[in-house]
This record gives structure tokens, C-alpha cells and sequence, in this order.
């Protein structure tokens, strides 16, 4: 009978967890056009890499804010990488040399200094539940 119940209460735990959401506001849109495209990560290997996140969304740009909603995440450490495709054109604009043309922002707000951050750079831990974070675009 303890068996059961404890079994029980596990599901019921594991249920909980996966049953919030993720909120992602993305602030800071300059222009009101487009899409945004963001990704989650829960690895360093592979962070960036689009075939290795755990969870994606694409937005169309309505206003000035975009709040993007990720449900099932389970408990840990995750990463998010953003960018704002004002042109709709499905890819991340660069200039010659490599700079982006459109604007991005990472989770925690990490910054790109010489190239992207890092994985720890953007890191943070998502306990389950319903959460918030915001991410200002660059």
C-alpha cells in the first residue's frame, strides 16, 4: 500500500513539473515587422546548433514586445537564443565580415562581444512550474 501511494505521489511530482510553462518576453523590438526565432538549450555541447535544442518557436512580430510561451520543460538548466528576422527570410542576416544586421539576445541577457556567449554565459535554472524570464534584444 506505501508502495502505491508513494508511486503515486512521484507521478503526481513529475506531472507538476512538466505541466508550467515558460515565459520569454522578448523586449526591446524596434521594428514592428517580421518574426522572432528562438531556441532553448540544455547543453553547452552543441549550444547554437539548432538540431540540438530541446525546444523551438517561431512569432510573428505584433508590437514592440513578443511573449513566447515553452510548456513541458523539465526542471534544470537551460540556455535561449533569440533573434528578431525583420525580413522574414528565415535565417539570421549577417554583414560581409559577419556581424549580424538583425537584432538577437540570449537568455540572462548574456552578451556577444566577439562572437556569441557561451552556454554558462546565458545559463540559468528553470525549476518547473509556471516562470518567467526576459530577454532584451541587441
Amino acid at each position: 500500500m506505501i508502495h502505491y501511494f508513494l508511486t503515486l505521489w512521484l507521478s503526481l511530482g513529475t506531472m507538476s513539473s512538466l505541466g508550467g510553462e515558460l515565459a520569454v518576453s522578448v523586449k526591446d523590438i524596434r521594428t514592428v515587422r517580421g518574426k522572432i526565432y528562438m531556441a532553448v538549450y540544455n547543453r553547452a555541447e552543441g549550444f547554437l546548433e539548432i538540431e540540438n535544442a530541446v525546444a523551438t518557436q517561431i512569432a510573428p512580430v505584433t508590437g514592440k514586445q513578443v511573449v513566447i510561451r515553452f510548456r513541458n520543460l523539465k526542471p534544470g538548466y537551460y540556455a535561449i537564443a533569440t533573434y528578431h528576422d525583420k525580413n522574414s527570410d528565415g535565417k539570421m542576416n549577417k554583414n560581409l565580415v559577419g556581424i549580424p544586421t538583425e537584432y538577437y539576445g540570449f537568455s540572462r541577457d548574456a552578451r556577444a562581444r566577439f562572437s556569441a556567449p557561451s552556454f554558462e554565459a546565458a545559463r540559468f535554472y528553470y525549476k518547473g512550474g509556471n516562470a518567467t524570464t526576459v530577454i532584451h534584444l541587441k
